[in-house]
């Protein structure tokens, strides 16, 4: 989907420009610093958060003045900023310009969007840009998620091994060790032929996951996401093609934690899975193959590989977790998604 971009001079009624901070996202108080001290932030309106519960009032605060907000944290910084944001009362006005420019851990949307320098980096280009009216911005959906009474917006949905994995790594010790012991255990359990205790963790998904009201026709998953972006993680964009409009990605993969470990560095460019169920069918496997080299047909993709875009997603299902942008939020089944409100995100100059 090519969401274009919208080039706009600073709004006239207006004004503020807010810089709201989470510095204990990554713990990166001297990448903070370089953006705190840099002549930009000098005019502009500082909200340091001591904890992320305090974002709603932080955004109360500033009422209606707001036309850029700049979130200085990462994906989960900016989910929480963005839940809040869309519970305030806006008065028919549209929600203020958002400028991600990194700082946390994960930083997946804010790369997207071209912020690949420090936070001190882009946030000095940004707003030079912002001031000379030059700054564009970029439209993209929010996934609009609603798990029993309760509705949360994000741009990547996601269920499955990897986000019972995820959740393990919130619960335990933080940091690249914790991280890095956390996926060689993944690995080794997936790869043995024995049965762990780290096995459960790695169990499919099990759910009856309707697109569109047409039901997937499998149950067991290693994977079911959904996403407006295109990425789900950083040089992970799984999704082949256009996205068309009003539509967002969807994924899900009916295989277990060892095929999709096996299949990951094909998947994460694109690329879809071939159906090697054909090598137990020579003769069949022999006229596709012909028809291929003739141009008569295309190699058959695997039947348990479901990609493509959607509109509406309702998953029953029995996990107790999912996910949005990386923060871990327990479930409750139905679980329906389906595009929310549209923001408008800085782009880098």
């Amino acid at each position: 989907m090519d969401f274009g971009t919208v080039g706009r001079m600073a709004n006239l009624t207006r004004k503020d420009v807010v810089l709201l901070c989470n510095p204990r996202a990554g713990g990166r108080w001297r990448a903070l610093a370089g953006v705190l001290d840099s002549p930009e932030a000098k005019g502009v309106r500082r909200i340091v958060t001591d904890h992320i519960d305090d974002v709603g009032a932080a955004l109360a605060a500033v009422g209606q003045r707001a036309d850029l907000v700049c979130i200085y944290g990462g994906d989960g910084t900016i989910y929480h900023v963005i839940n809040e944001l869309l519970r305030l009362p806006l008065n028919g006005l549209l929600p203020p310009h958002l400028f991600l420019l990194g700082g946390g851990t994960m930083n997946v949307t804010a790369t997207k969007l071209g912020m690949s320098g420090t936070p001190g980096d882009n946030f000095r280009a940004v707003l030079t840009a912002y001031h000379e009216g030059t700054l564009r911005y970029r439209e993209i959906p929010l996934l609009k998620v609603r798990c029993g009474d309760t509705v949360r917006y994000g741009f990547t949905f996601g269920m499955g091994p990897l986000v019972r994995l995820l959740d393990r790594y919130e619960r335990g010790g933080k940091g690249k060790l914790a991280a890095l012991g956390l996926g060689f255990s993944a690995i080794a359990a997936a790869i043995s032929p024995m049965r762990t205790s780290f096995a459960p963790l790695l169990d499919e998904q099990q759910a009856r996951v309707i697109a569109d009201g047409r039901v997937v026709s499998h149950s067991s998953f290693a994977a079911v996401f959904a996403n407006t972006t295109g990425a789900v993680q950083r040089l992970v964009e799984p999704f082949p093609g256009e996205l068309p409009r009003d539509h967002f990605h969807f994924l899900a993969y009916a295989v277990s934690a060892r095929e999709l470990a096996a299949m990951v560095p094909l998947l994460i460019n694109g690329k879809l899975p071939l159906d090697f169920g054909l090598l137990r069918q020579p003769l069949t496997l022999l006229k596709t193959l012909a028809g291929t080299l003739t141009g008569r047909a295309e190699l058959p993709r695997d039947p348990r590989y479901v990609n493509h875009p959607a509109q509406h997603l309702r998953i029953d299902t029995s996990e107790s977790v999912f996910t949005l942008d990386g923060e871990v939020l327990p479930a409750e089944s139905p679980l329906q998604v389906e595009l929310g409100p549209t923001l408008q995100l800085a782009l880098h100059p």
